[in-house]
């Protein structure tokens, strides 16, 4: 099978490369406009939380890395037919392809499977962090610092995503131990930050610098931190075919909707977190 001319693929790849920043665009452009939105519209944070499903039914074949490796899912598979029909003698075993020494303990086959698995649980956690949780208590967390705090933790939060998946192209973690490790760093930021939305409109610090510093640096690094983890759990699972990158997607989307439905409760129906007002001192003596 002949391969399509260059001047295809790159236009091909250029019109997935726009239809994914458009869409992506318009998500990331209304959260950082949350600063304003919240603060002149009657909705409030009811708005936000209606904002919560909308990267749902894009983040299939637009969630960055995750949906770059659906995009090519066909591609894959066009090349895995063809190296079936050139190359077929020439092809390892999978004991072989893994590195691993042929062995009659069947727990060396449930490895792959097993090593799979915590990838895919992965992927669910951290969407269901990322997607639904933590943007339903962002505004909880940073407005009784300020508007600036608040502003500075989405633009600077929505920035820290592309730059998590520049530095998973070159360097990339495979070790699972490495991943997990990684998660249970974010999810450190991520309880810092819960932490402040339970006690907020009075949280530690309030009203000082370091404070401010504080909840934007942990916005920041605990949302690098896991769209790294993605980008890296995605990476590892392309390996697998079309079965894995199916698996992924369900994942995703899956551990997206529980994140965002767990916080529907809480933030709409119980009032857990309660937000500051403007011009009032609620944290005074």
């Amino acid at each position: 099978m002949a391969a399509p001319p260059l001047g295809r693929l790159v236009l091909t790849h250029l019109l997935v490369a726009l239809f994914g920043m458009g869409s992506w665009a318009a998500i990331n452009g209304i959260w950082v406009e949350l600063p304003v939105v919240v603060k002149d519209l009657p909705e409030a944070a009811a708005f936000q939380g209606l904002l919560l499903l909308l990267p749902l039914p894009p983040s299939v074949p637009t969630a960055g890395p995750e949906s770059d490796l659906q995009v090519r899912a066909p591609r894959v598979e066009e090349e895995e037919d063809e190296e079936e029909e050139e190359a077929l003698p020439l092809r390892e075993s999978p004991s072989q392809a893994t590195g691993a020494t042929a062995s009659p303990d069947p727990e060396a086959h449930r490895l792959l499977p097993v090593h799979r698995a915590c990838l895919l649980g992965l992927l669910a956690v951290t969407n269901a962090l990322t997607n639904g949780v933590l943007p339903a208590v962002q505004s909880f967390s940073c407005l009784p610092y300020g508007r600036l705090a608040y502003h500075l933790a989405v633009v600077l939060g929505s920035a820290a995503n592309p730059l998590a998946c520049f530095l998973a192209m070159g360097v990339l973690c495979r070790s699972l131990a490495g991943l997990g490790g990684l998660s249970m760093l974010g999810m450190l930021f991520g309880a810092y930050l819960m932490a402040l939305a339970i006690l907020s409109p009075c949280p530690p610090l309030v009203g000082t610098s370091a404070g401010v510093v504080l909840v934007v640096l942990s916005w920041v690094l605990c949302l690098g931190v896991f769209s790294y983890v993605k980008v890296a759990a995605s990476s590892l699972l392309h390996g697998g075919g079309r079965p894995a990158l199916l698996a992924a997607g369900v994942a995703i989307q899956v551990g997206s909707l529980l994140g965002a439905v767990a916080m529907f409760p809480p933030t709409s129906i119980y009032h857990v977190f309660r937000s500051g007002k403007d011009c009032v001192d609620q944290c005074g003596p």
